[in-house]
């Protein structure tokens, strides 16, 4: 049977906005040929989710930049 659970105030969303696009031009534009995500277990689920957002974002950027996993790392590689 269904419920009601009365509230004070709607929960905050649970994963913070990122200006990927930002990012990746910032690597871009860095003197780093590769580098690591640092994740907060706030950013993403996983990091396999991480990896996958990053990817479109990189994909619709259309800049020369390779996403990769390694265990539970996430690295931007410049190709």
């Amino acid at each position: 049977i269904m419920k009601f659970v009365p509230v004070n105030e709607l929960p905050k969303k649970k994963a913070a906005r990122h200006k990927l696009q930002d990012l990746i031009k910032e690597f871009c534009d860095g003197d780093y040929k590769i580098v690591k995500i640092d994740l907060d277990k706030h950013d993403y689920k996983s990091p396999k989710a991480c990896c996958s957002t990053m990817h479109t974002a990189v994909k619709r950027s259309k800049r020369p930049v390779k996403v990769a996993i390694r265990g539970n790392d996430v690295y931007l590689i410049k190709l």
